[in-house]
């Protein structure tokens, strides 16, 4: 008898905790920062193209005339700048298909009128190649992004080919990646939060069932010790 009772006990207490966990850990949580973002169109990206080849000279900036994509409109294919709309971090390509000939071919991405990577191209002499360069970095709302290509530096590209590209896109917005999750915080440990009266809940649902499992535990190797 004293074992059948232990044995309910054990069941309703197991019922009652899982219910419990269920009820307190409620729905995932949605970021406002991404929903916002999606519903206004918050996407940053661009894709230009220059016009023409760029022969031996220096092009502080590069002026990519030629736009393709240009969703938030943070690149000004009049001065060739990309303005960070907000803060983030960012990714940025440059590709151009080399000269022929002995070219000194040196470009820069410049951010905030500083050298941030330089990338060298070289062929020999009848031959051709594209060379292509990237840059991830976090930027600050109004950062400056642009690229330079150094004297001696020689690039090709007709007046309709896109041989000679500058693009970039926003991979994260400051403190909320792409995916809606937080970057940035120093501490990959989920802490609990404050709700809007006061009290205290976990900032993830793992942290309640992880308790809860403790707690069945303890009361069960109570019950069955008795």
């Amino acid at each position: 008898m004293m074992n059948s009772i232990k044995i309910l006990s054990a069941v309703g207490i197991v019922t009652i905790s899982c219910v419990t966990c269920l009820v307190v850990a409620g729905p995932a949580p949605v970021t406002p920062h991404q929903t916002g973002d999606r519903q206004q169109g918050g996407a940053v990206m661009f894709f230009a193209a220059h016009q023409g080849s760029l022969r031996d000279i220096e092009f502080n900036p590069i002026i990519f005339n030629q736009v393709l994509v240009n969703q938030g409109s943070a690149y000004s294919n009049d001065t060739g700048i990309f303005t960070a709309p907000v803060a983030g971090i960012y990714q940025f390509v440059y590709g151009a298909q080399l000269c022929r000939g002995e070219h000194n071919n040196m470009w820069d991405i410049m951010v905030k009128g500083s050298r941030r990577l330089s990338c060298h191209g070289q062929v020999s002499t009848g031959g051709t190649s594209v060379n292509t360069c990237y840059l991830m970095q976090e930027l600050k709302k109004g950062d400056l992004v642009w690229v330079r290509q150094r004297v001696g530096g020689c690039a090709w590209a007709s007046s309709s080919s896109t041989t000679i590209t500058f693009s970039g896109v926003m991979l994260a917005r400051e403190g909320v990646s792409a995916l809606g999750e937080k970057y940035g915080s120093g501490s990959s440990c989920p802490l609990p939060v404050q709700g809007h009266r006061g009290a205290f809940k976990s900032s993830a649902p793992g942290q309640t069932a992880a308790l809860s499992s403790i707690g069945i535990t303890i009361l069960l190797r109570v019950i069955f010790l008795e």
